[in-house]
């Protein structure tokens, strides 16, 4: 006999629209306060690239270049302090596949993905970005000059600092798969090696050709898979996967 309370799918996917128009709700609004400050948030996310050996030159190659340098400023903004309101409406759709769930693990959920986020997108900006800028602006070789489109630069950063937020996630992925049945701590164990080997490619993409930068790189990002691992563990002992 099926669950009354259980969905239809349509009921699932009329559930998820609500959720996605408020994320984005919380994330407009603040994006709308971040524009105020959109000149400050853009001479915050260019400083790196200004703290190169090597300044770039930023061009405004467009008339609308700048204005649409501070709605993609506003909106990073936005998304970045919206994070636990985001994470909270993701998980509250994904909580039913759970079984048993308590407004602690709701509020672990929330806090631990906000933390990882929000130390990603730090990682990003830190590491991350200085590394891959000191890479792609050296590969002319001084023969080239380094004059970037201002929109391009900022599309670039925000491609980087969000991909580095993501990655950072995988923790809370972790321990949301183990809770669900789709993962084992077994089998992060198993793939650790294909990750290191991830990991260190990715490493040396993105930083100058030296060990020691590449090492630097590499270590948050392996401690991340073996702090999932970890997480999956315990999840997968306490009965809740």
């Amino acid at each position: 006999m099926a669950d009354p309370k259980e969905m239809t799918f349509l009921e699932h996917l009329e559930e998820l629209r609500w959720r996605i128009i408020k994320s984005l709700a919380v994330i407009v609004i603040f994006a709308i306060g971040a524009f105020i400050k959109a000149d400050w948030l853009i001479a915050f996310l260019t400083a790196p690239a200004m703290e190169l050996d090597e300044p770039v030159v930023l061009q405004a190659l467009k008339v609308s270049d700048v204005f649409m340098v501070q709605l993609i400023a506003s909106f990073m903004t936005g998304l970045v302090l919206a994070s636990p309101i985001v994470i909270y409406q993701i998980w509250r759709f994904v909580e039913p596949a759970m079984g048993k769930s308590s407004r602690r693990i709701t509020l672990a959920v929330v806090l631990f993905g906000s933390f990882f986020l929000l130390a990603g997108v730090s990682f990003g900006y830190l590491i991350l970005l200085p590394f891959s800028l000191r890479f792609f602006t050296a590969l002319g070789g001084g023969m080239v000059e380094a004059n970037y489109s201002i929109h391009a630069y900022l599309g670039y950063v925000a491609w980087m600092l969000l991909a580095a937020g993501l990655v950072f996630q995988l923790p809370v992925l972790s321990f949301i798969l183990t809770r669900i049945g789709l993962l084992t701590p077994a089998f992060l164990r198993q793939y650790r090696k294909f990750a290191l080997v991830a990991i260190l490619i990715f490493a040396a993409v993105l930083t100058p050709p030296d060990p020691l930068s590449q090492l630097f790189m590499a270590i948050p990002l392996l401690g991340l898979y073996e702090l999932s691992i970890i997480i999956s563990r315990i999840v997968y002992k306490s009965g809740d996967a």
